[in-house]
């Protein structure tokens, strides 16, 4: 929930800004908040922190997600005359579709390898029928907890250490995939789109809270 509040707040000062800095400036800001938001994601979680080690990233990316959605949105509906406004807001949908589908399956990857990595050596006294179930994730690591007997407390603490190194993992490289995309935006992101209208900026808030 603060996460999409902030992304509305944001998709509705983003016309505002790229208006004043151009859609350019606003898409890097954005995205360069998206990846500030990943890296805080990576440094600040802990197995102990709970949620609050995690809201400041979130809250940073919202902003970031928020302040470029509106501009993106605007720049792709812009670039095909008015007769094929259709196509232009079905692509924008499908890229939106596909790019959450995929960013959700690398890093999800990236995730469960770090994880599994991490964990096989913190197995080493654990029964190995446990142990090979504990390394599927963490899910299943804490469910099959009550057969490792007096290990039990060892083999949850060692599944939450593991997710947390392979979380940080998954977020550093979505840290980088921001890097990239900052540096394309910055060499070929539009310059400035044609002035937004009030229908307009509903529909890009209405895409920010649906992303």
């Amino acid at each position: 929930m603060p996460m999409a509040a902030m992304m509305m707040l944001a998709a509705g000062l983003a016309p505002r800004v790229a208006d004043q800095a151009g859609a350019r400036a606003t898409m890097a800001a954005g995205i360069l908040l998206g990846g500030a938001g990943l890296a805080l994601l990576a440094t600040l979680v802990s197995v102990d922190g709970g949620y609050l080690t995690v809201l400041p990233g979130m809250l940073a990316m919202g902003l970031g997600m928020g302040l470029t959605q509106t501009p993106s949105t605007e720049a792709i509906t812009s670039a095909l005359p008015r007769e094929r406004q259709g196509v232009a807001s079905a692509l924008n949908d499908v890229t939106r579709e596909f790019g959450t589908a995929l960013g959700v399956a690398l890093l999800g990857a990236v995730l469960t390898a770090g994880y599994r990595n991490a964990i096989t050596p913190r197995l080493d006294t654990v029964p190995t029928d446990t142990a090979d179930t504990a390394r599927e994730g963490i899910a299943t690591a804490i469910a099959t907890a009550d057969t490792a007997g007096s290990q039990a407390p060892a083999l949850i603490r060692a599944a939450q250490e593991s997710f947390v190194e392979g979380w940080q993992q998954a977020m550093w490289a979505g840290v980088a995939v921001m890097t990239i995309l900052f540096g394309y935006v910055l060499a070929r992101g539009p310059r400035r789109t044609r002035p937004t209208t009030p229908a307009t900026a509903s529909n890009s808030t209405s895409d920010a809270i649906a992303g």
